[in-house]
């Protein structure tokens, strides 16, 4: 096939079942159970299932936010899973939530080279509660490229952990640089919690001399009225991939890179009054039973 999809989905608190004797669940959901899990599980393996019945292909590249443990992720690629083969990357972050980021891929397209981590301690004396960046190297076509997924401070309570979010985009945006300046093609996908227009996300658009770094076709989308997620009635695009274009285009011919955020009926509310709003697994402690309060953000690279 002469097109790549690739996808970022903030998957809502997908932790395995709470055992029932804890006093305070792993998950913060009241009655996480294994019927309610194993149900979020099936979804999840059919969401896959839409987004190859609508693109005529599935995802080669899924990173994936809100991981409560490496076997929520071994449950994902089960032997019924249309992505049963791909392969797992995930380590555990020290977030006060107990959430990591994580990346599957098809590993008849990719070779892993390498993988690593990224924390950016802002102050040594402040413990580090917050989602570790994934960063992982592989070959496609013979050719590197970089995958980074990310899952930045939460603008909870008041914004607390904005200095902290900006400083780790700050130092982000250096080591990226560092990449594009020796030729290496970059995707950046993730949950930013900021709007594509913030400021701050701004800079990794172009490097320290001002010349063109990455592109952001998620910008477009939000300012035309298109939201990954809502928080109260207000739309929000926190989740978005960001590619280094010219490198893409130049080492593996990509013609045209189009962008979408996956908000398929099926993935929404039922009822009318909040139909356009994803269709999430909890609202408070309330189970709703769908998948996810953000929708899935996909970047198509065709030849």
């Amino acid at each position: 096939m002469d097109s790549e999809l690739m996808m970022f989905y903030n998957v809502e608190n997908l932790f395995p079942p709470d055992s029932g004797a804890d006093e305070k669940p792993a998950s913060g959901f009241r009655n996480w159970d294994s019927y309610k899990y194993n149900l979020k599980i099936r979804k999840l393996s059919n969401f896959f299932r839409f987004v190859e019945e609508d693109h005529g292909q599935l995802p080669s590249i899924i990173g994936l936010a809100e991981i409560g443990d490496r076997s929520v992720l071994e449950d994902l690629l089960n032997e019924n899973s249309p992505i049963q083969n791909y392969e797992i990357i995930y380590q555990k972050s020290q977030d006060s939530r107990g959430l990591s980021v994580a990346l599957l891929f098809d590993q008849a397209k990719y070779t892993l080279v390498q993988f690593n981590t990224l924390k950016f301690l802002m102050d040594e004396s402040v413990a580090f509660d917050t989602r570790d960046i994934l960063h992982v190297e592989l070959l496609f076509e013979g050719k590197k490229l970089h995958i980074f997924v990310c899952h930045l401070p939460s603008k909870r309570e008041k914004d607390i952990k904005k200095a902290q979010r900006n400083y780790i985009i700050n130092q982000l945006h250096y080591t990226i640089q560092n990449f594009v300046d020796k030729g290496e093609p970059i995707i950046l996908m993730g949950d930013f919690n900021e709007n594509p227009d913030a400021e701050e996300l701004q800079q990794f658009l172009t490097n320290d001399n001002g010349k063109k770094m990455l592109s952001n076709p998620f910008e477009a989308l939000f300012l035309d009225g298109q939201f990954s997620t809502y928080h109260g009635k207000k739309g929000l695009c926190f989740d978005q991939i960001f590619y280094s274009e010219n490198l893409l285009i130049e080492q593996f011919k990509f013609q045209t890179i189009s962008a979408e955020i996956y908000n398929t009926p099926r993935l929404r509310n039922k009822d009318r009054k909040n139909s356009n709003y994803p269709m999430r697994t909890y609202s408070g402690s309330r189970y709703i039973g769908g998948w996810s309060d953000h929708f899935p953000v996909v970047v198509k690279l065709s030849k």
